[in-house]
């Protein structure tokens, strides 16, 4: 909104346009003032400018186009045109700033023949669809079939005798399949996906060089295999014969210790390296919630298996935490009562140790045993001592209720109004499409450090992949699929990704004796808590 006022005029008029004008120039320092170019220079005018003016968005959503087969979102995205590089200073042509405004097609609905043939689409508009849909297909075809569909769609643009190969960017999305997403590939003992993949590609002289790679996985697959294999019989072998035990060191079948034993840093430092590596082996995809919701099956028992993984890890720690309160050692230190152990303050003091872990935790990022640790102090098995929390100082206290509030934006929560549809919409309302929304991070996540490494706790993006999976449609009208719900669920499974490059930025020492401790502790039944 721009504010104008003349100022020319009679004596009388005059003066009060100029009261008028010293009131308005008392709200503002940001004056446009338009003058005569005649002698002796007369203040005709002048604008008053709105500084909560905003700048038109560059993008804009201009609607739907429908074809056979598709549904496309149509955005208006309106850039600055460049001068060329001869220009002068002088030349008027380029005396200001100059707009095109360009029309941008996305895939918002289709058939999985529509989506496949986009999938190979030299000239596709969006960079990010190949992630996109490697990320989530899983969700609505098996690997074997779309391996199938792409060199189907193929062998439609290639001459007969396959002597010339088309343009196409098929040996660019092998590629990057084998490159990032080859755990789709993996399928034991046969890996059938992946020896189908093999076969076609050795039948196409665009995909020769691609043939090796493939080769390759092939043979590092199998060789994984045998070694889960032989360490699957070293265990069964030391159930049936315990009597091998005994050729153990002396050393390592001696108390291993408790937590008051070892510094804070060090048991973090621990417990970062263990959720690292395991986070750092979560297969995106696996967190898709309509593959996560399957878990439970009978059928499924080895699905996910590397979500379980870091599940089981957080029930350790949890676990660990909750019997080094309710079952401390046998053995108390030389000349203390028998029931030192069980006291207030040394329960007391072995909680305030775990805060002082936790707050390692989050010093060191990790999130995952953050919250094992926060979830195990607030569980009703330890909540209930009464006597033990009465004594503990006021520094720990201060320290732990700061980590319980602080821990949901610390998790780079995402914020799920940014991310699922608004709160009463209904089925109906969801098929109504709108523009992708990237889901927001908390300022801490936002500025990570590129050298600092980062676990989160991996509950927070299973619960919002639910949350996607539940409140969005598989198909909108006319079974197409609806691909703007793999958009949203990829920018979940990309930050999980990126949280996965940053673990290999930790650099801590191994101390074996913690970890075997950690493992060490025993499991408590509900009923024994």
């Amino acid at each position: 909104m721009r504010s104008c006022l003349l100022v020319s005029g009679g004596e009388k008029g005059l003066r009060a346009r100029l009261g008028r004008m010293r009131q308005l120039l008392c709200q503002t320092d940001h004056v446009e003032i338009q003058v005569d170019e005649e002698p002796g220079v007369w203040l005709r005018s002048f604008h008053l400018l709105d500084l909560q003016e905003h700048t038109e968005d560059p993008v804009q959503e201009w609607g739907e186009e429908v074809e056979d087969g598709a549904i496309y979102g149509v955005t208006l995205h309106r850039e600055p045109i460049q001068p060329p590089p001869d220009a002068t200073e002088s030349d008027a042509a380029f005396g200001f700033m100059q707009y095109r405004t360009l029309k941008v097609r996305r895939l918002k609905a289709a058939t999985l023949d529509r989506l496949v043939t986009e999938l190979v689409n030299p000239e596709c508009p969006d960079p990010d669809y190949m992630h996109i849909f490697l990320s989530t297909y899983r969700a609505f075809t098996c690997t074997n079939a779309l391996i199938e569909l792409l060199f189907q769609r193929e062998d439609m643009v290639t001459n007969l005798n396959n002597s010339v190969c088309v343009k196409s960017s098929l040996p660019r999305l092998i590629r990057l399949w084998l490159d990032e997403f080859h755990e789709d590939l993996r399928d034991s003992p046969d890996h059938q996906a992946l020896r189908l993949l093999c076969v076609h590609l050795r039948h196409r002289l665009c995909c020769r060089r691609l043939v090796n790679q493939a080769d390759a996985l092939l043979r590092k697959f199998q060789t994984e295999d045998k070694q889960i294999c032989t360490s699957a019989e070293v265990s069964a072998s030391a159930v049936e014969n315990p009597a091998t035990e005994d050729n153990l060191d002396g050393q390592e079948v001696q108390e291993i210790g408790d937590v008051l034993d070892f510094p804070a840093q060090d048991i973090a430092e621990q417990l970062t390296i263990l959720d690292a590596e395991l986070f750092s082996k979560v297969v995106p995809f696996h967190c898709l919630g309509c593959i996560w919701s399957q878990r439970d099956k009978k059928e499924n028992q080895n699905l996910v298996s590397t979500v379980r993984a870091t599940i089981a890890q957080f029930n350790v720690v949890t676990n660990c935490v909750i019997t080094s309160l309710l079952c401390p050692p046998a053995t108390s230190p030389p000349g203390s009562p028998p029931c030192h152990r069980s006291s207030p303050t040394y329960r007391a003091k072995i909680i305030e140790k775990w805060i002082s872990v936790a707050q390692e935790c989050h010093q060191l990022r990790n999130f995952s045993s953050l919250r094992a640790i926060l979830s195990a102090l607030q569980s009703n098995a330890v909540y209930r001592l009464k006597k033990t929390w009465a004594v503990i100082s006021r520094e720990s206290m201060a320290v732990f209720e700061h980590l319980c509030d602080t821990f949901p934006d610390e998790n780079c929560v995402l914020i799920n109004r940014e991310i699922l549809v608004e709160e009463g919409n209904q089925a109906a309302d969801v098929e109504t499409y709108s523009a992708p929304k990237s889901p927001r991070l908390s300022p801490t996540c936002k500025h990570m450090s590129s050298s600092s490494g980062e676990v989160p706790y991996l509950g927070t993006y299973l619960t919002v992949l639910t949350m996607l999976d539940t409140a969005l449609t598989d198909n909108v009208e006319g079974g197409l699929i609806n691909f703007e719900k793999r958009r949203k669920e990829f920018e979940i499974l990309s930050l999980i990704r990126q949280l996965q490059a940053s673990c290999a930025h930790y650099t801590l020492q191994s101390h074996p004796r913690i970890i075997s401790w950690i493992n060490s502790s025993m499991s408590l039944s509900d009923q024994k808590r």
